[in-house]
């Protein structure tokens, strides 16, 4: 029998499961996790703050063990579990499009972590477009039950 998972952290009434936007500059080989998470972490922290991170090409990567609370999003930062996607910007700001991959992965991660956790709540920060597609997973999830 596998290990039971237990947050204490985060055993509240209310979880949110946050997507979030992880900007990087575009210098930055961006299917190279490594270096995208020395990106985010900067100088100063010893992870990038948040507990997922889905890179360019698709891969999810696990930067934060759960018990800890993100430090990506501030005002969800100790109710939630933070997936943040990378996006990258030029020098004038301009940022380009998440691709399918990252849609993709993160459709899974959100869907084996409402698993474990059914009473979440699901927020995308800053991105529209994909706050309506995530809203018609859980839709979808829903009426098929």
């Amino acid at each position: 029998m596998g290990k039971r998972l237990y947050i204490p952290a985060m055993k509240r009434e209310i979880l949110y499961l946050v997507v979030e936007k992880a900007l990087v500059d575009n210098c930055i080989d961006t299917d190279d996790t490594d270096a995208v998470v020395s990106e985010l972490k900067g100088p100063f922290k010893d992870d990038s703050g948040y507990h997922f991170i889905v890179n360019r090409a698709g891969r999810i990567v696990c930067d934060r063990q759960l018990q800890r609370p993100a430090d990506a999003v501030n005002f969800y930062n100790a109710e939630g579990i933070v997936l943040g996607y990378v996006v990258t910007q030029d020098e004038t700001g301009a940022q380009q499009k998440i691709k399918d991959a990252q849609v993709d992965a993160l459709h899974t991660a959100l869907m084996v972590l409402h698993r474990v956790f059914p009473k979440a709540t699901v927020k995308v920060m800053r991105n529209n477009a994909l706050e309506q597609e995530v809203a018609s997973w859980f839709a979808e999830e829903s009426a098929s039950d």
